[in-house]
């Protein structure tokens, strides 16, 4: 693997900290947590400032010159330093082929691309990303900036550090058919769970063949369920959240697959990862399934509440007991499925009560049929409106049960209401 980063001759040099350079700032954790640092940039001048700045944190045991007109040579990973500062200097297009080459060969290498300007493009943003380039400084280099990055980098490197504790709770929403409103039922119980006081929501749209739960919320992502997969490997809450898309109800969404193709990268490891970094980073993790899951999903719906979303017709109720037999397949307990009666009539009780008798599952929540309602939300790009209909009192009730909230509790101090106002 190669690189080039000027025309002169010189060889490429490593630069070792010195003692009395490093000892002024050395953390407790001792030198075995410091970074290895590579410089890659033809630029004599912002190199000398960088490494400075680098050596006054106290944090780094090493600083590797990459400034070569001969090829950096990298066949393995131990090649490839904890830091690389990557001066985009070149083209775009063999700057980041290079930092992908570099991610590849190491994972976990954290790529800070610098340039004079400030970098904006949606696009360039996106191809950095996908190349590996986790940080962005701007030149000349700001010594708090830098200070503030390394020490945000030699934590995440510590082994030292626990590992965050998986905490959120876990909702998987899952259609028995196509066309029963799981992707609405995702969207308005997220957004419900979201206005919840001190507690954060992310909604991760999995639905196939393609997301449905940006038009339905009227978003415009710039990145998707591809980019978190492509990455899986360092993905971590920092990456995650500059991944996902704000809602103004204060939810946050990781965007569906936007293309046939974006599903190729979804492997089982990178979907549990996934998941467990949303979990570390939110109090509710709501993932719209759609209607397509497998045994790809095992550990995943394992973990989870399984919402099952259903309408009390004939094709949807037959289909129960066979996606209650698919999940038990799967090791998850019937105990663990909450039944979703989407678009409920009165006149629908009779069959439900044959349901729950036959198949040993009550009925969690009934959602009343509301097509004006539901339709005009979908024209707006938005949840439901919270105005007293029973469709949205419903839904209210169901995100504080899931949440454990005291219903009982919130009716008598008159707060419910309020408590999930749009």
């Amino acid at each position: 693997m190669s690189r080039e980063y000027a025309r002169s001759s010189a060889a490429t040099v490593e630069t070792q900290a010195s003692a009395a350079e490093i000892a002024a700032g050395i953390p407790e954790s001792g030198a075995s947590s410091l970074l290895s640092v590579a410089i890659a940039s033809s630029d004599s001048i912002a190199c000398s400032s960088l490494r400075h700045m680098l050596l006054q944190t106290g944090l780094v045991r090493e600083i590797r010159d990459w400034a070569s007109a001969k090829a950096v040579e990298l066949r393995h990973s131990q090649d490839v330093p904890d830091v690389v500062f990557l001066d985009l200097n070149g083209t775009a297009q063999s700057d980041f082929a290079f930092a992908q080459q570099l991610a590849k060969l190491r994972p976990s290498v954290h790529i800070v691309a610098c340039s004079a300007k400030k970098e904006s493009n949606p696009d360039f943003l996106l191809q950095a990303m996908r190349s590996g380039v986790r940080d962005f400084l701007q030149k000349p280099y700001d010594r708090i900036e830098v200070s503030s990055m390394i020490v945000r980098v030699n934590a995440e490197h510590s082994s030292e550090m626990p590992r965050p504790a998986v905490t959120g709770k876990l909702f998987a929403v899952l259609g028995t058919k196509g066309g029963v409103g799981t992707s609405t039922v995702s969207v308005n119980l997220a957004v419900q769970l979201a206005r919840i006081p001190g507690k954060s929501t992310v909604l991760l749209d999995f639905s196939r063949p393609l997301g449905d739960v940006s038009s339905l919320l009227d978003l415009k992502p710039d990145f998707q369920l591809r980019d978190a997969m492509e990455n899986f490997q360092r993905l971590d809450p920092t990456l995650l959240s500059g991944l996902l898309t704000p809602h103004k109800s204060g939810l946050k969404v990781l965007a569906g697959a936007a293309q046939l193709e974006d599903w190729q990268h979804g492997s089982q490891p990178a979907i549990e990862r996934l998941v467990e970094i949303a979990q570390q980073s939110f109090a509710f993790v709501v993932m719209d399934f759609g209607s397509f899951y497998s045994s790809q999903w095992q550990n995943v719906l394992q973990a989870a509440e399984v919402l099952l979303v259903s309408e009390a017709d004939l094709p949807g109720l037959a289909k129960l007991q066979r996606h209650l037999r698919a999940l038990g397949n799967l090791q998850v307990s019937s105990s663990q499925v909450r039944l979703i009666i989407n678009r409920w009539h009165r006149h629908d009780e009779v069959a439900l009560e044959k349901v729950e008798q036959g198949m040993k599952v009550p009925v969690f929540a009934r959602l009343p049929n509301n097509f004006k309602q539901v339709s005009e939300a979908n024209v707006r790009g938005d949840s439901l409106k919270q105005d007293g209909d029973p469709l949205s009192a419903e839904f209210g009730k169901m995100a504080a049960r899931l949440a454990g909230l005291d219903l009982t509790k919130q009716a008598k101090t008159s707060r419910l209401g309020q408590f999930f106002a749009f």
